[in-house]
């Protein structure tokens, strides 16, 4: 798909046609994802002050979620805003999260997106599917859960509610079996990566798509979380919106490495840490 070789502004704008995104949709982020997004991007505040203006609706799903980004928080513009700087501010802010809204508003969509699908082989060559248990998590997991369908079993991590539910309808349909949603506790503000609410080995491979949580400075934290939950560990920069994940902690905690065919996309880096000798199909 051609979208794909965009540039990342531009294919965030190419998400937001696509999705029919508009400021309005913010409201179908839910806590999980404000309290994880928006706290990260405190050089928004001077758009959200003036996208705000005339928009009461979103403000209040801000305060109902008790999101740390709230109008109190703005330092609003002197005078009052002309509506044309409003409406470019709302623009501004709906392209630069057209990923998250995407994923809100049309699961199937994000579902449908090429680089969520990537070349499973290199699990297959090293791993007896059957008698693997699997840890899904990040970008790509709504397809990668379905090349796992007839494994040891499947948990998936997923703090989004709305992709979460989507997660299971879709795990019923392709009849995924011995699949479990680990989702976060309903008084919990998120679920980390570095928080897995697994038992320590309960899994044999965690594969691990592009994941923001993969980026914050918590960095190590969620890769010792991953080697406790799983014997092995596969991260997979699939998404063209996330930066390249930093080397030394990765090195550092005995990852090694190697590529991967993304769909849409070509060959992307990965990451393995393995425990001992692998099996072969």
């Amino acid at each position: 798909m051609a979208a794909v070789r965009l540039s990342p502004i531009a294919l965030r704008r190419w998400l937001v046609r696509l999705g029919r995104l508009s400021f309005g949709d913010f409201r179908l982020l839910g806590p999980q994802t404000l309290l994880s997004q928006f706290t990260l991007h405190n050089s928004l505040l001077s758009d959200w002050s003036l996208a705000l203006n005339n928009a009461p609706h979103i403000e209040l799903h801000f305060r109902a979620v008790n999101c740390s980004l709230q109008p109190a928080n703005c330092k609003l513009a002197e005078g009052p805003p002309s509506l044309a700087d409003v409406e470019a501010a709302q623009k501004r802010l709906v392209t630069h999260f057209a990923y998250e809204l995407l994923r809100a508003k049309a699961p199937p969509l994000y579902d449908a997106l090429p680089w969520q699908d990537w070349d499973f082989s290199i699990v297959a060559k090293r791993f007896k599917l059957w008698q693997t248990r699997f840890m899904l998590a990040g970008d790509g997991t709504t397809v990668t859960m379905c090349r796992c369908r007839k494994s040891a079993g499947v948990y998936v991590v997923e703090p989004d509610e709305s992709i979460a539910r989507y997660i299971e309808s879709k795990a019923a349909l392709e009849k995924v079996r011995r699949f479990r949603l680990a989702s976060h506790k309903p008084q919990a503000s998120s679920l980390k990566l570095s928080e897995i609410p697994l038992p320590n080995n309960s899994a044999d491979l965690a594969v691990i798509g592009s994941s923001s949580d993969l980026q914050t400075a918590d960095c190590k934290l969620v890769i010792q979380g991953l080697l406790r939950v799983a014997a092995n560990v596969l991260l997979i920069e699939n998404s063209p919106l996330v930066p390249p994940l930093a080397e030394a902690p990765l090195v550092d905690a005995g990852f090694h490495s190697d590529t991967v065919d993304v769909s849409g996309l070509g060959p992307r880096r990965c990451w393995w840490h393995t425990a001992g000798k692998l099996s072969s199909a």
